[in-house]
Protein backbone atom coordinates (compact mmCIF):
# COMPACT_ATOMS: atom_id res chain seq x y z
CA UNK A 1 0.00 0.00 0.00
CA UNK A 2 1.51 3.37 -0.93
CA UNK A 3 2.15 5.98 1.73
CA UNK A 4 -1.15 7.80 2.32
CA UNK A 5 0.43 10.85 3.96
CA UNK A 6 0.51 14.11 2.10
CA UNK A 7 3.94 15.21 0.86
CA UNK A 8 5.87 17.64 3.01
CA UNK A 9 7.89 20.71 2.07
CA UNK A 10 11.67 20.79 2.58
CA UNK A 11 11.30 23.05 5.65
CA UNK A 12 8.82 20.58 7.17
CA UNK A 13 11.20 17.67 6.51
CA UNK A 14 14.01 19.66 8.12
CA UNK A 15 11.93 20.21 11.28
CA UNK A 16 10.88 16.55 11.34
CA UNK A 17 14.52 15.46 11.01
CA UNK A 18 15.53 17.78 13.87
CA UNK A 19 12.74 16.45 16.10
CA UNK A 20 13.69 12.86 15.33
CA UNK A 21 17.30 13.65 16.23
CA UNK A 22 16.16 15.28 19.48
CA UNK A 23 14.10 12.23 20.44
CA UNK A 24 17.02 9.91 19.65
CA UNK A 25 19.41 11.78 21.97
CA UNK A 26 20.42 9.48 24.83
CA UNK A 27 19.68 10.44 28.39
CA UNK A 28 16.56 12.56 27.90
CA UNK A 29 13.47 10.65 28.98
CA UNK A 30 11.12 13.62 29.33
CA UNK A 31 8.22 13.65 26.86
CA UNK A 32 8.51 16.15 24.01
CA UNK A 33 5.94 18.94 24.29
CA UNK A 34 5.24 21.64 21.71
CA UNK A 35 7.04 24.25 23.78
CA UNK A 36 10.09 22.01 24.23
CA UNK A 37 10.09 21.33 20.48
CA UNK A 38 9.89 25.05 19.67
CA UNK A 39 12.73 25.81 22.09
CA UNK A 40 14.87 23.04 20.60
CA UNK A 41 14.14 24.17 17.05
CA UNK A 42 15.07 27.75 17.99
CA UNK A 43 18.45 26.38 19.09
CA UNK A 44 18.72 24.90 15.58
CA UNK A 45 18.21 28.39 14.11
CA UNK A 46 14.54 27.93 13.20
CA UNK A 47 12.44 30.94 14.18
CA UNK A 48 9.86 30.11 16.88
CA UNK A 49 6.97 31.41 14.74
CA UNK A 50 8.08 29.20 11.85
CA UNK A 51 8.54 26.24 14.19
CA UNK A 52 4.97 26.64 15.52
CA UNK A 53 3.53 26.79 12.00
CA UNK A 54 5.55 23.84 10.74
CA UNK A 55 4.71 21.69 13.77
CA UNK A 56 1.02 22.43 13.17
CA UNK A 57 1.35 21.44 9.50
CA UNK A 58 3.15 18.21 10.43
CA UNK A 59 0.38 17.40 12.89
CA UNK A 60 -2.30 18.06 10.26
CA UNK A 61 -0.48 15.91 7.69
CA UNK A 62 0.04 13.00 10.10
CA UNK A 63 3.82 13.22 10.40
CA UNK A 64 3.46 14.08 14.09
CA UNK A 65 0.72 13.32 16.58
CA UNK A 66 -0.10 14.42 20.09
CA UNK A 67 -1.02 12.36 23.12
CA UNK A 68 -2.03 14.77 25.84
CA UNK A 69 0.74 17.38 25.79
CA UNK A 70 3.32 15.02 24.28
CA UNK A 71 4.36 15.16 20.61
CA UNK A 72 5.22 11.83 19.05
CA UNK A 73 6.55 10.80 15.66
CA UNK A 74 5.00 7.73 14.04
CA UNK A 75 7.43 5.43 12.23
CA UNK A 76 8.25 6.56 8.70
CA UNK A 77 8.00 3.92 6.03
Amino acid sequence: MPNSRRPIAPAEKNVLDHLEAYLEEPGDTDPLTREMAITYLAEQEIRPADARDIIEQLLLKGYLYEVGDEIRIPPRS
